[in-house]
């Protein structure tokens, strides 16, 4: 039986600093796409705090995911060459 899935609280709005993010969430509109990067302490895992929220138009944001899907494959295509 699958574990059931840990609840993370987020405080929005919070800056941290040079801390990276370890989530993504994403807000989907008719006009627009938000991504919100969540850091989680490691010492305090049951909570997070939003550390940058971009909102893009619809048509950049699938350009974006574009680049990075195709970023992901070449990288990919490189590693496995190597091996």
């Amino acid at each position: 039986m699958a574990d059931k899935p840990k609840e993370i609280k987020v405080n929005p709005n919070t800056v941290v600093g040079t801390n990276y993010a370890q989530l993504v969430g994403v807000s989907v509109t008719d006009m627009d796409v938000t991504l919100e990067f969540v850091f989680i302490n490691p010492r305090n895992n049951s909570e997070g705090v939003v550390v940058s929220r971009v909102t893009l138009p619809k048509d950049v944001a699938l350009s974006l995911a574009e680049k990075i899907n195709s970023t992901i494959q070449i990288h990919d295509k490189k590693t496995t060459k190597k091996i």
